[in-house]
Formats: C-alpha cells, sequence, structure tokens
C-alpha cells in the first residue's frame, strides 16, 4: 500500500497571544488530495495548519458536529496532524517523510514570522507599528533535499505573475517532481485555473473544481 504525506492549509505565525501573520488558504485543496489519494487505497498521513473542522478529510460541512457520518475512527487509513506555525508543520513533517511514499505540499505556508513573540497583548498606542520579521523553513526544500529516488513530491506555486516561470524555478529549487501553478483566486474557493509542470513540460488543465484537480494530479503520478 503507498503511503501518502499531505501538507496542507495555512500557517499562523503569532506576534502576540491574539495576532498573527498568515494568509487565506482554506485547506480544501488539501482535503480534495487526501479524499483521492483515500479513493486509490493509500494511507494517508495529513498534517493541516489552522482550518475549520470541514475543511479536513473525513469531516462533513455540517454545524451539527465536527465530524461527519463516517465518525472519528471510521477511516482507519486516514490519520490527521493537525499544527499552527511553521516550524511545528515542519517537524510534524519530518517525523512522517521517510516513511512516505507520496508527498503533496499543498500548504500555503507563511514566509515570514515575527522575531519575537509577545507574550501579551500588544495594546493599540497610536500611530505606526513596526515588526521586525524573518524568514520560515522552506519546508518543501527542508525535507525534500533528503528525498530517494523511489519517493514522489508533488508542491503547488500559487503565483501573481511570470507564474511559469517562478513554478518552474521552486520545481528546481525544492527538489520537486512536479508542481501544480495557480492563482490568488483559488485560496479559500472551490475551484481555480491550475497548470500542471514538471520537467517534460506543462498541461493547462483551465478552470476546475479542486475534486478535479486532485483527480487529475493523481492521474499524472499513478
Amino acid at each position: 500500500m503507498k503511503k501518502v504525506l499531505i501538507l496542507s492549509g495555512p500557517t499562523h505565525e503569532y506576534f502576540d497571544p491574539v495576532r498573527f501573520i498568515g494568509n487565506a488558504s482554506s485547506g480544501k485543496m488539501g482535503k480534495a488530495l487526501a479524499e483521492e489519494a483515500l479513493k486509490h487505497g493509500m494511507e494517508v498521513e495529513f498534517i493541516s495548519g489552522p482550518v475549520p473542522d470541514a475543511n479536513l478529510p473525513g469531516r462533513d460541512r455540517s454545524p451539527s458536529g465536527p465530524v461527519g457520518a463516517l465518525g472519528e475512527h471510521a477511516l482507519p487509513k486516514l490519520n490527521i496532524t493537525r499544527v499552527t506555525s511553521a516550524e511545528e508543520m515542519l517537524a510534524a513533517a519530518q517525523a512522517k517523510f521517510a516513511a512516505a511514499d507520496l508527498i503533496l505540499f499543498a500548504a500555503a505556508v507563511a514566509d515570514y514570522r515575527p522575531v519575537k513573540k509577545l507574550d501579551e497583548k500588544l495594546p493599540k498606542i497610536g500611530g505606526n507599528l513596526t515588526l521586525k520579521l524573518q524568514p520560515t523553513p522552506d519546508i518543501a526544500a527542508t525535507l525534500c533535499a533528503n528525498k530517494r529516488k523511489d519517493q514522489i513530491a508533488i508542491g503547488f506555486a500559487l503565483q501573481t505573475h511570470d507564474g511559469e516561470a517562478k513554478a518552474r524555478e521552486k520545481l528546481i529549487s525544492k527538489n520537486l517532481d512536479g508542481i501544480v501553478l495557480n492563482t490568488p483566486a483559488t485560496l479559500g474557493a472551490e475551484s481555480g485555473i491550475f497548470t500542471w509542470i514538471d520537467r517534460q513540460g506543462l498541461d493547462n488543465w483551465g478552470s476546475i473544481g479542486k475534486s478535479a484537480c486532485a483527480k487529475q494530479i493523481f492521474n499524472q503520478i499513478l
């Protein structure tokens, strides 16, 4: 049985107990990937940043409860780990990486974090506020630096301009086997405009739903 490691959702990088740097990633793409993997009988390790329970695989969208009709333990091939920050996501992924046959980097990791996190809420004092930021770890590049030949790693590149060139740069620099190019309009949406890029070329998938995108990805790699 193939084992799949999926990173999903945003990360939140807190600068005080209630405020953070993050983005609008919903985790819906990661959920679609996990559900497609389960359809193929794969064992899924799913690491998610902060998202609503409904955007986790195995959960329904009903407000009556966080767990869907399948129940908490009805998916024995699915294990979910919830994290908050990029460092936590990297640590969780490092513990699962070696056992994975396929790694899908669908998380929208915040690129920067505050140099210092305050223990108390920062009061509003008026005027400008300056935050010192430092880069978060590059999770895909860190993990894939030690990728084995029998492992397949697929990433995502959300770009506002020069999409193909930037996606190809990430494909090489992060040692990925394929990358899916998309745009900011994908964030939080049920669909997006997706392009598959690998070392052999590209395939424009156009505007499709995230479940359809997940199916296309697995068609490429299986």
